[in-house]
């Protein structure tokens, strides 16, 4: 018996060669797109790898990306093959590296077991990254003539371009503001609904950090910057007041976007740019020369595809450092520290004396590459000089599995708890949230997530919508993630295929307005299950690999469910009362991972901040 697997669109020859193939019964046909006519009547079942193969690939492949850098060639570590004044795009791109290269190692073991299975193997792929991995011999690749292209989204663009044309003249009135402040915040974040401290109405915002902001004094300059599109985003670029104008008021407001104007209109920093970008090029050919073993070599070909990226990150490096350089601050500070947007950003601010500072927005764990490091590279000072963490088990855990200096965390809380005490003393129910639920209605909510194997993702939404359907009494919220707002309609078509109509699919509701009037959350591994804590509701991590990889469940704040059945009983018992939180478990919890939820951690970061 032979095997095709379809991974990309087909022909209309290649569809109609396979309809021969598949007639004569001589081959199983595997597919994960849609396929024209008659091919998709002969589809088989699922042939993904088990889940105790795709735990192993996860922290093999992390090991391995984590080391490299560190591995010294030609005289000297990858990560200074990649250097440029003081810093690395070794570390720009360690997070995407990583995803791309475990994705790769996933396809690859499920060639090896069909391989196995099958005297050959047909693999349909438009994934070109293949041709570097090491596969049977019964295995044919066939690639599509070009790689997959994604259309380009003009219309975002010419917006986009709109919105830097409005903030470049309002930046003109604006550099008087530049001569008081000692510190910058970066605000730099997608708009989402979050609550106001003083109203408890819904305002669009800086939900991470926005009471950090509303309380941030003369001493401080909040660069803001607006979302910037992917040439392939989806999603549409709003000329709406934030986007033009600003955020928030613009009594302290700068934007950053005329800076990069800047970068182009300067002969001398976009030929410095080209030298940058030259050498990493040669770099990288000449550590691909160096690497003996086809992992590494994969991993540098991954690195390559980066170049335009690459290039973005650079223009921002230099745009800013030049800014830097002509303006004096003391500290600057940003969530989302790692991402290489900002990171590039830090990395300017530190070559100019700045002290860096990261504001923690999310859970830490071992299979977060953003915030893993060897000794070495702290050694190279490539962490913010200081990090606002949430409590203690953040700090130890930077300390001892992220190997950051010991004194460079701070325990301030998280700030955007600083709205709970306001908001449990208040009598809002979920009918108010949600009109047409009643309360006898059980409200589940599901904090989605933008996984990053498609399959678990899939099969995590379905097995929540079917738990949910099979209970009468439960009315299904999904709430998306900030990355998964344009993904609505993949929600509603798993619920329309799963035939559940007692479903809100939503990032509109403030997620704590969410959490206070539910009845229970599901989550995999997603931040929001720490804040579920905070409001003493009860939690089910979905965790299919059963990896509980925030230890919910060994922490005993959460019930741990590794399939829809588990899941549906799971859901009975919690809302029949016959299981329920664990008080003295969650009192523990947020002492150790939220310090204290007292309405006090912006006091707390402002305190911190102005002391240096």
């Amino acid at each position: 018996m032979k095997a095709i697997i379809i991974k990309r669109p087909l022909t209309d020859t290649e569809s109609a060669d396979i309809l021969g193939k598949i007639e004569t019964g001589v081959y199983a046909l595997f597919s994960d797109v849609s396929l024209p006519g008659r091919l998709q009547s002969f589809t088989q079942g699922n042939y993904d790898i088990s889940e105790e193969e795709k735990k192993r690939i996860n922290y093999e492949t992390m090991d391995f990306v984590i080391s490299f850098g560190d591995k010294m060639m030609g005289g000297k570590a990858v990560v200074d093959w990649l250097g440029f004044e003081g810093s690395s795009i070794w570390y720009y791109h360690k997070f995407r590296a990583y995803f791309r290269m475990r994705n790769l190692k996933y396809e690859q073991a499920e060639v090896n077991r069909l391989a196995e299975e099958y005297e050959e193997v047909k693999y349909y792929t438009s994934n070109h990254f293949l041709q570097k991995l090491q596969l049977p011999d019964k295995v044919s690749l066939l690639l599509s003539d070009t790689e997959a292209r994604t259309k380009r989204n003009y219309y975002s663009i010419i917006r986009y371009l709109m919105i830097l044309k409005s903030r470049f003249l309002l930046n003109i009135f604006s550099y008087h503001k530049l001569r008081k402040p000692d510190h910058i915040i970066m605000d730099v974040t997608k708009r989402q609904a979050f609550l106001d401290i003083n109203t408890l109405k819904e305002r669009k915002g800086n939900y991470v950090i926005g009471y950090l902001l509303d309380k941030a004094g003369k001493d401080f300059l909040i660069i803001d910057e607006a979302v910037q599109p992917k040439l392939s985003d989806d999603a549409k670029i709003s000329l709406n007041r934030d986007n033009l104008f600003g955020k928030g008021s613009r009594k302290n407001r700068f934007f950053g976007e005329p800076l990069l104007l800047k970068y182009f209109l300067s002969g001398r920093l976009r030929e410095k740019k080209k030298k940058l970008l030259r050498d990493i090029h040669d770099s990288l050919n000449k550590l691909e020369e160096l690497c003996k073993e086809e992992d590494e070599k994969l991993l540098i070909v991954i690195y390559r595809s980066f170049r335009d990226a690459t290039n973005f990150y650079l223009i921002k490096y230099l745009a800013y450092q030049k800014f830097f350089r002509k303006h004096s601050f003391k500290t600057i500070t940003t969530v989302a520290e790692t991402s290489p947007a900002f990171k590039s950003i830090l990395d300017a601010a530190r070559s100019c004396g700045i002290k860096t500072i990261g504001v923690q927005h999310g859970n830490l764990h071992d299979l977060h590459p953003s915030y893993i490091y060897t000794y070495a590279d702290c050694d190279r000072q490539v962490v913010p000089d200081h990090s606002l963490i949430w409590g203690s088990f953040w700090k130890d855990f930077l300390i001892n599995k992220g190997h950051y200096p010991v004194h460079s965390s701070y325990v301030c809380g998280q700030i955007r708890t600083d709205i709970i005490p306001h908001l449990t003393d208040s009598k809002v129910g979920k009918e108010q949230v949600f009109p047409g639920i009643s309360e006898k209605n059980k409200l589940i909510v599901f904090a989605s997530q933008p996984q990053r194997d498609p399959r678990l993702r899939e099969r995590a939404a379905l097995d929540v919508i079917n738990a949910v359907k099979a209970i009468p009494e439960a009315f299904l919220v999904i709430k998306l993630h900030p990355n998964e707002i344009n993904n609505k309609k993949y929600y509603a078509g798993l619920a329309k295929k799963a035939g559940l109509d007692r479903i809100e699919i939503t990032h509109r509701v403030d997620l704590y307005l969410l959490i206070s009037v539910c009845d229970l959350l599901i989550t995999c591994f997603s931040t929001v299950g720490t804040e579920t804590v905070y409001f003493g509701k009860p939690l089910i991590i979905l965790d299919h690999l059963k990896q509980d990889i925030q230890n919910y469940h060994k922490e005993g704040v959460a019930f741990q469910a590794s399939n829809e059945q588990e899941l549906r009983e799971l859901i009975k018992d919690i809302l029949s009362g016959k299981s329920s939180i664990d008080k003295k478990a969650y009192d523990d919890f947020i002492s150790k991972y939220a310090y204290a939820i007292d309405g006090k951690a912006v006091d707390r970061t402002l305190e911190f901040i102005g002391s240096l």
